[in-house]
């Protein structure tokens, strides 16, 4: 019954309708084959033009590399998938309400241009970050507000319940995964409660994301309920680039005065009912205060252009505070895919963050899987004499994946960066910290996928005090982790064949 069950699932079925394409593809690219000489001409002139169409493209060299290869070796199979993967359009008429959306979203994420002076005047060497962000971002900085943070998914499971019953006018969660299970039961709960009591509650889920973890259906279920649901990019079986459009985003917003936002997801896994994997290691923090409009923003964005609706702004966002000139600076920023976002939001802020840095960077990251321009930035910062450390898990979720970040690991090393494994399990959280003063917390990976496929987002931060907190918990996980050295590293010769020809071309993962 368990095998039948899973031969008829969803990913199943639509795994084997993506090679039942792939295979119709194939045979008929074979049957003009044929056609021997007329077939190899037009390989021939199919992949100069396509070499420099691509070499043409305004792109890093990784991206352009694995098509290069493709191209020259299978022209006209190529041609196809690279119409299909290389740089997915958005349809016309989404693109048209997007850019309409952010008309009339501006007014309410954007405050007072004076927040950059006050920047200048503090933190003036963390100035340039604001400022790429507030260009790029479709978002501002904000000061007076309090921000906490969460070392585990169980401590901040707490405080969200907590919040939660606080609601009084409404409640949107957004989230990459949402499972059943303990988690989701006590979730449901409440919100079924608070919606019985008249709270407007939305909910958006990533379709891929959660399949496997909820019935396809599931957003009926939420419907039956009362509560306002989209599934996000509902996955379809054909051949398409738009399949890279995932939400990875975990956003929590109630009444619009308080925001969670972090690395954890809605299953038993992220709170260590389960353990798979080991200790689950992950991180969240909670914004209270007009920074809060950014992540509301975020959130109606997704919500009404998948809807097809524009929501009264008036009734979910806070009035925008004036400068308050009391140290702290918190910008909570979401970043995506082209064209929704014109430039790599989320690698580029930890880059500037990387090289203002003149004393320390550490990082948690369960992926690192990098591209020269990061590569660079942590090799500079390194022989710059800036203290690099950077922690990844020793036990792995996807041992492809896995592989493949420690495929990076000579290079680092050698740069002088130190690199730890997180023995007690899986460290899922997503946090980079400067020079201990200057933070980010979010759902941003060291990726391909999040920083060039994803829907992400986050929060930099200055002169709060979760940054001594972000602090501890480094020391804390610096004590735990295991240290690779040249000495100790280990990985096996079919692992590193392995990882060096996937990683020509992770940027297409």
């Amino acid at each position: 019954m368990r095998f039948l069950k899973l031969l008829f699932s969803k990913i199943v079925v639509v795994t084997l309708l993506f090679i039942a394409q792939m295979v119709l593809l194939a045979v008929v690219l074979q049957y003009f084959s044929n056609y021997y000489y007329i077939f190899q001409l037009l390989s021939y002139v199919v992949s100069i033009i396509m070499l420099l169409v691509v070499i043409n493209k305004k792109q890093s060299p990784e991206f352009k590399l694995p098509w290069i290869i493709l191209f020259i070796f299978l022209p006209l199979f190529t041609m196809v998938i690279y119409h299909l993967f290389s740089q997915p359009k958005m349809p016309k008429r989404t693109s048209k309400k997007l850019n309409e959306y952010l008309s009339y979203l501006k007014p309410y994420v954007t405050l007072d241009y004076s927040v950059l002076d006050y920047l200048d005047e503090g933190f003036n060497k963390y100035v340039g970050i604001e400022r790429y962000l507030n260009k790029n971002a479709y978002s501002q900085g904000y000061t007076g507000c309090k921000v906490s943070y969460f070392k585990s998914g169980e401590d901040w499971f707490v405080y969200l319940k907590e919040e939660l019953n606080k609601a009084q006018k409404f409640i949107f969660l957004e989230y990459f995964i949402i499972g059943y299970g303990k988690m989701w039961e006590e979730m449901k709960d409440i919100l079924v409660k608070k919606v019985a009591c008249g709270v407007e509650v939305r909910v958006i889920y990533d379709d891929i994301g959660s399949s496997g973890y909820v019935k396809n259906r599931f957003y009926k279920e939420l419907e039956s309920l009362g509560i306002s649901c989209v599934k996000f990019n509902p996955f379809k079986p054909i051949l398409s680039g738009i399949h890279n459009y995932r939400d990875h985003r975990k956003i929590t917003v109630i009444d619009g005065k308080v925001a969670f936002t972090g690395g954890a997801n809605i299953t038993d896994d992220y709170i260590n009912l389960t353990h798979r994997l080991g200790y689950w290691k992950d991180s969240v923090i909670k914004i209270e205060g007009s920074a809060v409009n950014n992540l509301t923003g975020m959130f109606l964005m997704s919500f009404d252009i998948n809807k097809k609706q524009i929501s009264d702004f008036d009734k979910y966002f806070l009035p925008q505070d004036t400068i308050v000139k009391d140290g702290t600076y918190v910008h909570p920023f979401g970043d995506g895919p082209r064209p929704s976002y014109k430039e790599q939001v989320g690698e580029n802020t930890f880059i500037n963050m990387i090289n203002s840095a003149q004393k320390s960077v550490y990082i948690t990251t369960p992926y690192l899987i990098i591209d020269y321009n990061m590569s660079m930035a942590l090799k500079n910062a390194s022989l710059r004499g800036v203290d690099v450390k950077i922690v990844t898990p020793s036990v792995p979720d996807k041992r492809i994946i896995f592989n493949m970040s420690r495929g990076n690991f000579p290079f680092l090393i050698d740069a002088g960066v130190d690199l730890y494994e997180y023995t007690p399990g899986f460290i899922h959280a997503k946090n980079v910290l400067i020079d201990e003063e200057y933070a980010f917390v979010g759902t941003i990976n060291l990726d391909y996928r999040s920083f060039v496929h994803h829907y992400e987002c986050g929060a930099v931060m200055y002169g709060h005090d979760a940054i001594k907190d972000i602090k501890t918990d480094f020391e804390d996980l610096f004590k735990v982790s295991k240290k690779i050295t040249a000495d100790n590293f280990k990985m096996g010769f079919f692992a590193r064949l392995i990882s060096a020809l996937l990683n020509i071309f992770s940027p297409m993962l």
